[in-house]
């Protein structure tokens, strides 16, 4: 009888943990009066303004919902106050952010009232094509080291055979230590060389739908990784490693649909990267060689998608992580699941059909919606 009574406590608790709770959010609070070509980063201030990457016209923007209105945070440039690609938005030290401008190999910090600041340079010693991923209140950076040797204009190192995973690791600006805290599986990239040994050209294409780790970095300087292998998550930062259980989900096929998609999103150029290592480029001051086309059969195709696609694990304000399923053509609605600081699968959030979660704020989250015309608009949610 006693045992019946056990089994009858222990089987809900069970249930409860494989089945978590679930919200849709149906419509936005607000939405931003402009649009937006390209959005890449949104940073919440204190002020409730909102910072914006916009990758169109390579600029920066400061966003008021209250107002509908929006102001250029810099230029694009080389000098100061200037950056010549500005990439991710990372919190920094509570109240300011740090822009990243990975083409100069530096931060520019952006304070809580919106202006550009100082200049932060990558450290020294740290090569290749570095990934900055966050910052720590002790004013730690965290980057994703490159799986090239070497740095842009001082003899890089690019092989066609990459490592499958690469060190996370912590520079601190004031002892100018520089430790491992973990190593993380990236995503798999065709590496396609020509051209002689003094003008090498080098085409990088990342392979369809390739299943990668992902990871952030609190404000305390833990860091949790989003496992792609058996879909767990796990924090590093204390006295020993914290895993999370690994979380069921059902594998999606992919299709043909599928493939279109990633077919039309990898003819689009922003999706290359392209290096010219050497030399001066062709002869005559031309322009470079434009890369070809990329063909289906160029690719190698794998037969399901990953639990969650590549850069998309994101932190809100109080420590919760939100990281999307994988979607496929057939059914793109976004699902994120959510995370404690335990790595515990705590609830899991709809989004309207069509969205894109790109920033999370104090109880909001924003997200873009494209229209016909491929403008981007920039909505707010209550969460």
């Amino acid at each position: 009888m006693r045992f019946l009574v056990c089994l009858s406590l222990v089987m809900p608790l069970a249930l409860s943990a494989q089945q978590p709770p679930s919200r849709v959010l149906a419509k936005p609070d607000a939405e931003f009066a402009e649009s937006f070509d390209q959005v890449l980063a949104v940073s919440e201030l204190p002020s409730g303004k909102v910072l914006v990457t916009d990758l169109g016209p390579k600029a920066v923007l400061l966003a008021d919902f209250a107002s509908g209105t929006q102001t250029n945070v810099g230029r694009n440039g080389q000098g100061p106050g200037e950056y010549q690609f500005p990439g991710e938005l990372l919190p920094y030290r509570g109240d300011s952010v740090l822009l990243v401008d990975r083409v100069s190999r530096r931060f520019l910090l952006i304070s809580p009232d919106g202006k550009l600041g100082r200049t932060i340079p990558f450290p020294d010693g740290i090569g290749g094509l570095p990934e900055p991923r966050g910052a720590d209140r002790q004013g730690r950076l965290y980057f994703q080291a490159s799986p090239f040797r070497g740095s842009p204009g001082s003899g890089m190192e690019i092989s066609e055979n990459l490592p499958d995973t690469v060190p996370v690791i912590r520079f601190d600006p004031a002892t100018k230590k520089v430790d491992t805290i973990t190593r993380v599986k990236i995503p798999a990239v065709k590496v396609q060389t020509s051209g002689t040994q003094n003008s090498r050209m080098v085409m990088m294409r990342s392979q369809p739908f390739a299943a990668a780790d992902d990871w952030v970095v609190t404000p305390e300087g833990r860091v949790a990784v989003a496992r792609t292998g058996d879909y767990r998550v796990e924090w590093y930062g204390g006295a020993a490693p914290v895993r999370g259980a690994p979380v069921r989900y059902d594998r999606l096929k992919i299709a043909d649909a599928d493939k279109k998609v990633f077919m039309a999103a990898m003819r689009n150029t922003r999706n290359r990267i392209t290096v010219t290592d050497g030399g001066s480029g062709p002869s005559g001051g031309g322009t470079p060689p434009r890369p070809p086309e990329p063909a289906a059969g160029d690719f190698d195709w794998p037969e399901y998608f990953p639990p969650f696609p590549a850069r998309s694990l994101r932190l809100a304000p109080e420590g919760q992580l939100w990281l999307p399923r994988s979607t496929s053509a057939r059914d793109s609605t976004p699902v994120y699941d959510l995370f404690d600081a335990s790595g515990r699968h705590t609830g899991r959030v709809t989004l309207p059909l069509g969205r894109r979660l790109v920033g999370l704020g104090k109880g909001v989250l924003y997200a873009t919606r494209t229209d016909e015309d491929g403008l981007q608009w920039l909505e707010r949610y209550r969460r």
